[in-house]
């Protein structure tokens, strides 16, 4: 039996438009601010591609797409076992009446023969990403 992992769950609330995160998320430019460089966000099943320089890739395919609201993708660094596939989920959530929240979700650390310390790990990552985000947007609000 699998034993089960927690997903990623982070959520930070940004002082910009709905509009605004969600082209803070998309856009290539914007991505580069605070994370690194991407490709544009395609169609569903299209490929999408992370950066980080130095040969470290991610290599993954849409999963999800609400536009303007919601993306999902297969996460995968670049030559792992093609099973070793986590799935990263992006929202921007409320910013009718105020400040919008932005959720990361990362998930599926057990089914991909993970442990719970590479799931740490990224987590870590990702609390230092969601901050920079943060700042991004404060400073260009």
């Amino acid at each position: 039996m699998i034993e089960p992992i927690p997903a990623i769950d982070r959520r930070v609330v940004v002082p910009v438009s709905a509009a605004a995160a969600w082209t803070a998320l998309t856009d290539p430019e914007r991505v580069a601010e605070w994370f690194t460089d991407a490709i544009p966000v395609g169609a569903l099943g299209s490929g999408y591609r992370l950066d980080f320089g130095d040969g470290s890739v991610i290599e993954g395919t849409i999963e999800s797409l609400d536009p303007g609201r919601s993306f999902g993708y297969s996460w995968r660094w670049g030559g792992a076992p093609p099973t070793e596939v986590t799935h990263v989920t992006w929202t921007v959530e409320g910013g009718d009446s105020g400040d919008p929240t932005i959720r990361l979700t990362h998930d599926g650390w057990a089914e991909a023969g993970l442990d719970r310390s590479a799931r740490d790990d990224h987590d870590g990552y990702w609390a230092g990403y969601l901050e920079d985000l943060a700042a991004v947007l404060r400073d260009s609000a």
